[in-house]
């Protein structure tokens, strides 16, 4: 090949990249249907009829994407042109070539929502929505349009604004949801039905009678008469064994072998107390001992007062049924028992596992599910622990439920179609497809990183939108930071669009309690009466397991405990869902 043609060729590839670099630089920081998409992955908007609108939302499993709380009432567009004519030659095009925002084009298209016929929109009708995505340095088009009587006429206008922040304001006409007055349609046969229809739930039902279970006998049959499928495997059978290696005839405790756990300090929360009695109860059971509590100081004793037994004894079953038969006053010899002064420091002589779970328990899960993670059988365990150790006894429970039941001790609020903060009546129990969110701040910041409540709310949020039939945007929260219930108040609707989700607003519940951003001992000694804002405490728990859905991170125990006791006591088949970074809780913080 003569070197001409070689010289040409090298010339030409040069001219090509001189090219495509300047047109890199023509674009730079220009939010087209392209960049959006590159930037947040997919997600075409369409209208109500299906029509493709120019760009690309962020997917909702988009970890980038971040929902604008501030932007349900953006700026509204400035007026479009007199002249017809010169706005329509500016419409954009679709792929076809056609004018992508014609409400008359009857093209099919498979990404099509709403109503096929295409109703007339009534003038002005509008929702403007505000998408967030990754912190790029933009120029935001801002794409204007107007409805009118005659759709062929329909204005629209592009305007850009620089801009070097990450929210890309991107106003749209959005479908504005389906209002109907029923009512004026139903038959009288129809009104005959609603009047004898009442919506029934076997859930609530099971929830209501938990609040009113008095004694031992009765959560043994509260946990046999539960649905199979609603539990973990073995549940009923793990109860029961439990409660009868705790509750030999107290004849009987003479002659057998004891651990006896030792109140360890009052820096630990409940949710420790009780976590680290499970795990020692576990190892009880494979040494063949009862475990039983120090009489002279028993664990989580710091959460009761003095006298709060007859007995004279400070102890956990003040509040809870008793955790057995046996008790270190009358029944221990100098032989018959090993004293743990605390859960985690273990004589060196015992022969333990980490897990502690019984090995009959292990087995039998490892005999019918070969491939269960050991970290799933401790949780299985922790689980089966929690909720023998934590069955409220009778009075305990009366006034727990005289708590709950007390419009007066509960908050409720949502906001108006107007955006006004309202209140509103608490419901008992919480609907069904309803939340529940422990925002876990204070002190645990040591031990884990502390979650903004909106991480929460974005979490529910886009639950609430792919499951829009069994969810409601009812949430009880739990927390001892007095600022997550401020800024739950200012929360009505924190999704991308008011029509992709359950119901519009939020509807924030919460129990009327003394809070303190900090540990145990410092709300403790700030509080009044022990015993009484320990039950208090627990009706946050029995509060949360009333909800189908639970928002967390197994970083806290308390966390861990609401998941815990609802697989138990209530429905493990409704989803957990996890806030917090994996290193916080892998293990499950065991």
């Amino acid at each position: 090949m003569p070197p001409q043609f070689g010289r040409v060729g090298i010339l030409a590839v040069i001219f090509t990249l001189l090219c495509f670099s300047a047109w890199r630089l023509s674009h730079t920081g220009t939010v087209s249907d392209s960049t959006i998409g590159n930037l947040s992955g997919s997600g075409h908007i369409i209208d109500a009829y299906g029509e493709y609108i120019e760009g690309t939302v962020p997917p909702i499993h988009d970890t980038s994407h971040k929902h604008d709380y501030n932007a349900n009432a953006p700026p509204p567009p400035p007026k479009p042109p007199s002249s017809p004519e010169s706005i329509v030659s500016s419409k954009p095009k679709d792929d076809d070539g056609d004018d992508g925002l014609d409400l008359d084009d009857d093209d099919d298209d498979d990404l099509a929502v709403g109503d096929a016929s295409k109703p007339q929109l009534v003038r002005g009708d509008k929702i403007y929505i505000t998408v967030t995505v990754k912190e790029v340095e933009t120029t935001t088009v801002f794409q204007d349009r107007t409805v009118t009587d005659n759709p062929s006429l329909e204005m629209v206008e592009d305007r850009t604004t620089a801009t070097a922040t990450s929210t890309i304001n991107r106003p749209f006409e959005r479908y504005a949801g389906l209002v109907e007055d029923y009512t004026e349609s139903l038959t009288p046969d129809d009104q005959k039905i609603l009047r004898e229809m009442e919506s029934t739930s076997s859930r609530q039902d099971r929830l209501m009678k938990m609040y009113d279970l008095d004694g031992a006998e009765d959560w043994l049959q509260f946990i046999k008469d539960q649905d199979d499928a609603a539990m973990p495997p073995f549940t009923k059978f793990a109860q029961e064994y439990i409660y009868n290696w705790q509750h030999p005839d107290p004849s009987a405790c003479k002659d057998r072998q004891f651990l006896v756990l030792h109140h360890n300090w009052d820096g630990n929360g409940l949710g420790t107390v009780v976590h680290g009695t499970g795990w020692v109860l576990g190892l009880a059971i494979r040494l063949n001992r009862i475990l039983i509590y120090d009489d002279e100081a028993s664990p989580g004793q710091n959460f009761l007062e003095e006298n709060c037994q007859t007995n004279g004894i400070r102890s956990l079953d003040c509040i809870f049924e008793r955790f057995s038969s046996c008790n270190s006053t009358d029944h221990l010899t100098e032989d018959n028992h090993i004293k743990l002064r605390s859960y985690w420091r273990i004589p060196e002589n015992i022969n333990m596992s980490t897990s502690a779970v019984p090995p009959l328990f292990g087995q039998m899960l490892k005999n019918n599910f070969p491939e269960m993670h050991y970290d799933a059988i401790k949780y299985w365990w922790r689980a089966q622990a929690s909720a023998y150790m934590m069955r409220m006894n009778g009075p305990a429970l009366k006034r727990l439920k005289s708590l709950r039941i007390d419009d007066s001790q509960n908050t409720a609020v949502t906001h108006s179609s107007t955006g006004e903060l309202i209140d509103t009546k608490v419901p008992y129990p919480l609907p069904d497809g309803s939340f529940s969110m422990h925002v876990r701040h204070g002190d645990k910041g040591v031990e884990m990183e502390l979650i903004p409540f909106k991480k929460y709310v974005d979490r529910a949020e886009e639950y609430a939108a792919m499951n829009m039939i069994m969810s409601r945007k009812t949430c009880f929260i739990s927390t001892e930071d007095k600022g997550v219930l401020d800024e739950a108040k200012e929360i009505g609707n924190a999704w991308i669009s008011v029509n992709t989700t359950s119901n519009e607003n939020w509807t924030w519940v919460w129990s009327n309690i003394p809070r303190i951003n900090g540990g145990p001992v410092e709300q403790l000694n700030s509080f009044g009466n022990r015993t009484d804002m320990t039950i208090k405490w627990v009706l946050q728990l029995f509060f949360a397991i009333e909800a189908s859905h639970i928002i967390g991170t197994r970083g806290s125990g308390w966390n861990r405990m609401i998941d815990e006791l609802r697989c138990i006591w209530v429905d493990c088949r409704t989803p957990y869902m996890e806030v917090g970074p994996f290193e916080d809780w892998v293990h499950y913080n065991f």
